[in-house]
């Protein structure tokens, strides 16, 4: 009987009502915070690709070579100063044809990439004119970007701070609330954004009077208030 007692008393104390919520107990709201910089691109990027096929590999490595100071040469004559010239990825495959349905190897593919930034625009033009002289295979990875493009970020960064605080406290406002401290920041953002061209094949040709206007650097971040009455 005894144990009967206590059991009924472990079961009526699980039914029964869960204590209140502590007051002191903290409230909290997320927001997202944007901020942006606009600039004017100061800087342009394009990639140069010398592709040569054979059968020879030591014959490619020189083709390739050759052409690559040619380009390198033509450009340092324009001014482009060395840092800005970079011989980037190469390639070697086998040069596969195919007919009727069989395949049949030709010899090999030796590919250099060669990244330029010109920091003088007026150069625009004149560098891919020259450049297209040469017989390069294609030119590609066109972009206009801005040498301060990482301060410009952490400008932005900062104004996407100062939005997310206006934004959470107009919210708290709002319902009669007042925004307390930050408890967490997190940064939904990266990189530095450049305003990318369409890519253009050997043939094309870029107008003399393209101008690059403006872009903008953008951030934006996440980030949760204490609320208190």
């Amino acid at each position: 009987m005894k144990k009967l007692v206590i059991l009924s008393l472990l079961l009526l104390s699980a039914c029964g009502p869960k204590p209140p919520m502590h007051h002191g107990e903290s409230r909290q709201i997320t927001v997202n915070g944007l901020g942006s910089v606009q600039s004017v691109p100061d800087r342009f990027n394009f990639t140069v690709v010398v592709e040569e096929r054979g059968e020879s590999a030591s014959e490619l490595n020189k083709r390739v070579s050759d052409k690559t100071k040619q380009v390198v040469s033509l450009l340092t004559e324009l001014k482009v100063e060395p840092k800005n010239i970079q011989s980037l990825q190469v390639q070697f495959n086998p040069w596969i044809e195919y007919n009727d349905n069989t395949q049949e190897q030709k010899g090999f593919i030796l590919s250099r990439q060669i990244q330029i930034s010109l920091d003088d625009l007026t150069l625009y033009d004149q560098a891919i004119d020259s450049v297209l002289q040469l017989k390069i295979n294609r030119i590609e990875g066109f972009s206009y970007s801005n040498s301060k493009g990482a301060a410009h970020y952490q400008d932005a960064i900062k104004y996407a701070l100062l939005d997310a605080q206006t934004r959470a406290s107009h919210m708290a406002e709002t319902l009669g609330l007042k925004l307390g401290k930050a408890i967490s920041i997190s940064e939904q953002s990266q990189g530095q954004p450049v305003m990318r061209e369409k890519i253009y094949s050997t043939r094309a040709r870029m107008a003399s009077d393209s101008m690059p206007g403006q872009m903008d650097t953008e951030a934006q971040v996440a980030v949760v208030f204490e609320l208190l009455n």
